[in-house]
């Protein structure tokens, strides 16, 4: 009787157990050892029919007898044994021969015998089920399925994820049609017809493989060949028309048939190209100068089966429109049409790219919509102007381009002349610009533009035509104390269009600065006037006191030197209000015989006001008169009031230089009052007692 294994016997008491156990008998523990199956790896069907199996040998307890091979046709048996001599334990396969296994799978499993006569058996190995190999024609998908079986379900582990699936063509030429986990496979047959093999194998870690039953047979091409996928019909810049195209899968394509819509919108065959990896086609006419052209392609297999047609692909046909007055073209073209191939996702169009070209120079893109229009402002005048249009699939791998459409685009005429004479400060918030303007040409009138920085100008004012030569307009929204600006104008034309500009005019900015420690000096710095067409040629500097009433030339500076220094020293006693200012000249060489000048803004001085006022006078003695001397104070708001000690008036004046001699008055301390406004504006009082000395 076997002995049974006790697996929850405590690690102590099995040591004891089997102590016990080996002392009553070693050779009867022998006898009663168990045996394992071997491990069934691969069942290979052979050309003949006849199957391999192929195992891993099982452990010897030391009473081996034989392996045992059992077959059946069905998985769940009955299984019979198959008459073998395997005696050896180390043997590792066996060739059931006449197994005939190439109509049918066949289940086979393997144990292991030991004892006397092998009365003893192991459990059942594996059941491992031989690969049959069969086919059926596929008429729907035109191919021809290959369908197998799985060794074992589920998968052993030491089994290989994938089948290889070999094919024979032409005979006599083995090569791997295809490794996959499916067990169906549809194989597309290229050739009209012949002769083919096939076989089905499946590897396994042990170094063996299973194999199923060679498919021997004759077959045919049941199937039209595939519709090759047309990626772009485009327009050659000589007005020829390209199409082209994708190779299909399809082995056996030997020509392509190239057809052509006429205008009766009948379908032409008008070329055959010879070659499956040929890709593209030429239609060597410009008809696609003059609207849209339809050329289509069909492959024709070895058989003379021809492939389906897609009808719809056109090229791109671009019109133009061309505005004189607006100076704009209107481009519009016919929607792309991508290809549409069953089991093919159909391309989409990203957008239109829009290509120009003036004068011969190369094409560049000028921009990109998705409409199928597009208005191109701003067009040059008199050139001679091209443009395409190029449409781009989302993937941006596919592009196709349109017919080119050129012309001269032809503008109405404008003066060439617009130049500004001068620009010159007026006050503190406005300039004067004078303008020539050429009168052979009719305008509308002219756009006038101002600038802070030099970079970016805006419209002030637009200027109507009066049919005259010389304009000025004068621009009151400035700061002309703060900042220089920059004028330009632009013509318009008599459609309404901006022309040509005028020369940049820039304005002269005067700063008048403090020099440290020196009351009286004053530092002038400008900027070099930009604008006249005779250069600068020199600066004159201007000094004005009370209100303008008094201007001074103080001086020349030549046209690189924007710099100049002033003692007001001299004019302290003739008022409060000092301003400075400075007058470009333009040098001679003007092309239109214009010598103009320009002032920049007028920058005051603010000195602050000083009285000396003597305390006594004598009518008769050395100072005969008292007046009170006067530095930076404004004269036109000027008061001087002596009163006596009684409050009584005795003298008044307004005028500076005016003094109060005394006369008719008694000797005696008076009393003064003087209001006046400083050079800042601010009113002033000052009191203080004279006494008069007799």
């Amino acid at each position: 009787m076997p002995i049974h294994r006790q697996e929850n016997i405590a690690p102590f008491h099995l040591t004891v157990f089997l102590r016990v156990v080996l002392s009553i008998s070693f050779s009867i523990s022998l006898l009663q050892a168990q045996i394992n199956p071997p491990d069934l790896r691969c069942v290979e069907v052979l050309n003949n029919g006849d199957v391999k199996l192929t195992w891993l040998p099982t452990t010897d307890p030391g009473n081996f007898f034989s392996y045992e091979v059992y077959m059946s046709t069905q998985k769940n048996g009955p299984f019979t044994l198959v008459p073998s001599t395997l005696t050896a334990i180390t043997a590792t396969n066996f060739l059931h021969a006449g197994a005939s296994n190439s109509v049918q799978s066949f289940y086979y499993f393997m144990v292991s015998t030991s004892g006397a006569g092998g009365v003893t058996k192991s459990g059942n190995s594996d059941t491992l089920r031989t690969i049959f190999l069969n086919s059926f024609k596929n008429v729907t998908g035109g191919t021809q399925d290959l369908q197998y079986n799985r060794i074992h379900l589920p998968k052993l582990p030491s089994t290989a994820p994938s089948f290889t699936i070999s094919k024979e063509y032409p005979l006599g030429t083995w090569n791997v049609l295809a490794i996959t986990g499916s067990t169906l496979y549809p194989d597309t047959i290229w050739v009209c017809k012949a002769f083919m093999n096939y076989q089905i194998t499946l590897s396994d870690g042990a170094g063996c493989i299973s194999a199923s039953n060679l498919l021997k047979g004759e077959y045919e091409n049941s199937k039209d060949p595939e519709q090759p996928y047309v990626d772009s019909i485009s327009v050659l810049p000589n007005g020829n028309t390209v199409l082209g195209w994708k190779v299909p899968l399809d082995g056996d394509i030997n020509q392509y048939e190239i057809q052509y819509r006429t205008p009766a919108n009948i379908n032409d065959s008008i070329d055959t190209v010879y070659g499956k990896n040929k890709t593209s086609y030429t239609y060597q006419t410009t008809s696609a100068n003059s609207g849209t052209v339809g050329i289509f392609v069909k492959a024709v297999d070895s058989c003379g089966r021809g492939s389906s047609v897609f009808y719809e692909i056109a090229t791109l046909f671009l019109r133009t429109r061309y505005n004189q007055c607006a100076y704009q073209t209107t481009l519009n073209w016919n929607p792309y049409q991508w290809a549409k191939i069953k089991g093919v996702a159909i391309e989409s169009t990203l957008e239109y790219r829009i290509y120009h070209s003036v004068d011969g120079s190369a094409f560049t893109q000028i921009d990109a919509t998705s409409d199928t229009f597009y208005v191109h402002k701003n067009v040059a005048p008199g050139k001679n102007v091209c443009y395409f249009v190029r449409v781009i699939n989302t993937k941006k791998n596919i592009t196709a381009s349109s017919n080119r459409v050129c012309f001269f685009s032809t503008q109405v005429q404008a003066p060439n002349l617009v130049y500004i004479k001068s620009v010159s400060i007026l006050d503190s918030r406005s300039a004067q610009i004078k303008i020539l303007i050429d009168t052979t040409k009719a305008i509308t009138g002219v756009t006038l533009q101002r600038s802070e920085n030099d970079t970016v100008f805006k419209n002030i004012a637009f200027i109507p035509s009066n049919g005259n030569a010389n304009y000025t307009f004068i621009d009151n929204t400035i700061k002309s104390t703060q900042k220089t600006y920059t004028y330009r104008t632009i013509v318009i034309d008599s459609c309404g269009n901006e022309r040509n500009g005028s020369n940049l005019s820039k304005t002269i900015l005067l700063k008048v600065l403090d020099e440290k420690d020196q009351f009286f000096i004053k530092k002038l710095t400008w900027n070099e006037y930009e604008g006249f067409a005779g250069g600068v040629s020199g600066y004159a500097v201007y000094r004005m006191v009370n209100d303008k009433g008094q201007t001074t030339l103080l001086g020349y500076t030549d046209a690189q030197t924007t710099s100049y220094t002033d003692n007001i020293e001299g004019a302290s006693d003739q008022g409060a209000d000092i301003f400075y200012k400075i007058q470009a000249f333009e040098g001679i060489g003007n092309p239109y015989s214009i010598m103009e000048t320009s002032f920049s803004n007028e920058t005051p001085v603010y000195m602050e006001g000083n009285l000396y006022i003597p305390n006594a006078f004598a009518p008769a003695g050395v100072n005969p008169k008292w007046l009170p001397i006067c530095y930076f104070v404004d004269h036109n708001d000027y008061r001087v009031t002596v009163f006596n000690r009684w409050g009584k008036k005795v003298f008044e004046s307004t005028r500076q230089d005016e003094a109060w001699d005394g006369v008719d008055a008694m000797a005696g301390v008076y009393v003064y009052l003087i209001n006046y406004k400083n050079a800042r504006g601010e009113y002033i009082q000052v009191k203080g007692s004279i006494s008069l000395i007799r």
